[in-house]
């Protein structure tokens, strides 16, 4: 059989997994693999089995030449352990769009779970996608992904008893004191949004959750907290001291052995950990916090908003009441690791056996998402190769790209690209040409063309976008829609200083109803030069192009 060469690009330790379950699973493949610093500093290990011949680095944020083939011959498939866009993964797929290389991204975990039941950013256009369940098979179409890329791979890189196999001497009770007749509740938290744009779990959600479990805590259990790896010391120091009574655990620690010796699991149920634990067969108590989870109209007997509901599910669980679990896994872990390592093996075979169509297509949207990244030289060039200028929907898209398109024509554009995830790039693109715009009046029915844009999607990849609307909403005289995303936004946002500086404008300039918030704005500008959002703001009046 002759040997088919994989160029893989992992993006964490985990993603590791996929490497080695592959190369088990179909001996025919042959990989290259991009290797990145981190991984030389924090996990030398990874690469013992990875021939040094068979390693490549980055140069300059590209790949040489060299990258692109295996011992003379070429690569005949991109494996992406993730589709979010960023320059770098955006070179590869377009380097392998000029190849004609197909382009696979397996999503690693079940994105669902993790985002308030809203699809995460693979927005790549790859040409084969594996994701856990047909909910998120579903979803992705929904978003505009055509359904023949999308197939159900389930958790392939998940082997539980080969990760318990590190840890099997592990004693959880012996190592922390706790005493053997009391019940372990172990509260599983999530990274803090400062230490993770992506994340939903601020620091007033945080005490809340600490306050329900602790306080709701009953007698003859233990409660055990799980601090996310990011955590700092001062972090953890505020942890201990808002549940004094609790066991912290060493937040470096892997969370698999823990899962299989505590009694009970609690999270927000935006977490891969609580279908890992239900899997494990382990009661589990969900604490959404305002979070839409996978866990609702499906299993709501687990979820709780109070301590005092906290307490009466734990006397349940001690009187050893079932909860139906089986609805749960039947969605959302279908498939067993050996057919899910089967599922992928055929995807790779389809991507092996069939030629990419679509090219024109493909380079358009990858031009977009440059434009959309800031590359904007680079985002016409890719445009231009893709040609088709006699094409209305190319001769528009152009027309944005230079900041000339008028609504109607923004209008007539949309119409032609229906699915969502392209359709809420060129609404972030016209976002930034009205913010430059000098002709204030067509604000208003501009403004009308930015509907849908406001957060299907874990809303942080579009913020600096959506924070721009809010100021047309209010230049269009749209103060209620201005003041309705505020409140969607501002509280988790201004962690971060640069967008509490940007509420912060906006309501200097706009909230009292200025004549001319204009002088407002300039005011607000030379007051607060020497900070991040105000320079922002000058380098966006400036960059044209």
């Amino acid at each position: 059989m002759m040997k088919k060469n994989v160029l893989f690009y992992p993006t964490g330790i985990v993603h590791f997994r996929n490497l080695e379950i592959l190369r088990k699973s179909q001996p025919g493949l042959r990989f290259r693999v991009i290797v990145e610093p981190w991984i030389k500093k924090k996990a030398p290990e990874v690469l013992n089995d990875i021939r040094p011949g068979d390693q490549v680095a980055a140069e300059h944020g590209r790949l040489p030449q060299r990258a692109w083939e295996i011992r003379g011959k070429p690569i005949d498939i991109l494996f992406l352990s993730t589709a979010h866009p960023n320059p770098f993964r955006l070179h590869l797929v377009y380097e392998a769009a000029k190849r004609n290389i197909p382009v696979i991204a397996i999503e690693e975990v079940n994105q669902l779970a993790l985002n308030d039941g809203i699809i995460n950013h693979y927005f790549l256009p790859v040409d084969y996608l594996g994701v856990p369940t047909p909910v998120e098979k579903d979803k992705f179409i929904q978003l505009g992904v055509p359904k023949d890329k999308i197939t159900v791979t389930g958790w392939p890189f998940f082997d539980y008893k080969a990760a318990m196999q590190n840890h099997r001497f592990f004693d959880m009770r012996k190592k922390y004191n706790i005493q053997r007749d009391k019940k372990c509740c172990l509260l599983v938290l999530g990274s803090l949004k400062e230490h993770d744009m992506a994340s939903l779990e601020s620091r007033s959600v945080r005490r809340e959750l600490l306050d329900i479990a602790s306080w709701g805590l009953p007698e003859g259990y233990q409660l055990l907290i799980k601090p996310h790896p990011t955590e700092t010391e001062a972090e953890l120091h505020e942890i201990q001291k808002q549940a004094p009574d609790a066991v912290l655990l060493n937040h470096k620690h892997p969370i698999e052995p823990l899962l299989g010796q505590t009694d009970l699991v609690v999270n927000r149920g935006n977490s891969q950990v609580t279908l890992l634990a239900l899997r494990r067969n382990k009661p589990l108590i969900v604490v959404p916090l305002g979070l839409k989870t996978i866990f609702h109209g499906v299993l709501d007997s687990i979820i709780v908003n109070s301590s005092a509901e906290f307490r009466r599910m734990l006397v349940d669980y001690s009187r050893r009441e079932k909860k139906d679990y089986e609805k749960i896994l039947n969605i959302h872990f279908s498939l067993t690791q050996k057919q899910a390592v089967l599922e992928v093996n055929r995807l790779f075979n389809a991507a092996l056996n069939k030629k990419i169509s679509g090219t024109r297509d493909k380079k358009i949207y990858i031009s977009l998402l440059y434009a959309f990244l800031g590359d904007m030289l680079t985002a016409k060039r890719v445009f231009a190769e893709a040609g088709g200028k006699n094409i209305t929907s190319v001769s528009l898209l152009e027309k944005l790209y230079n900041h000339k398109i008028t609504p109607g024509e923004f209008k007539e554009l949309l119409n032609y690209f229906p699915a969502k995830i392209v359709r809420w790039h060129l609404q972030a693109l016209y976002i930034r040409t009205l913010i430059k715009s000098k002709n204030k009046k067509q604000l208003p029915g501009a403004a009308a063309l930015l509907e849908g844009f406001d957060g299907e999607v874990n809303p942080h990849y579009f913020i600096d976008e959506l924070v721009k609307r809010i100021e047309l909403e209010y230049l269009a005289g749209n103060n209620n829609k201005a003041e309705e995303l505020v409140e969607k936004f501002q509280m988790d946002y201004s962690v971060f200083d640069i967008y509490r500086q940007a509420f912060d404008m906006l309501r200097f300039v706009y909230q009292s109803q200025p004549k001319r918030p204009g002088l407002r704005k300039l005011l607000w500008l030379l007051m607060n030069l020497n900070k991040a959002y105000a320079r922002q703001m000058i380098k966006d009046k400036l960059n044209l192009n």
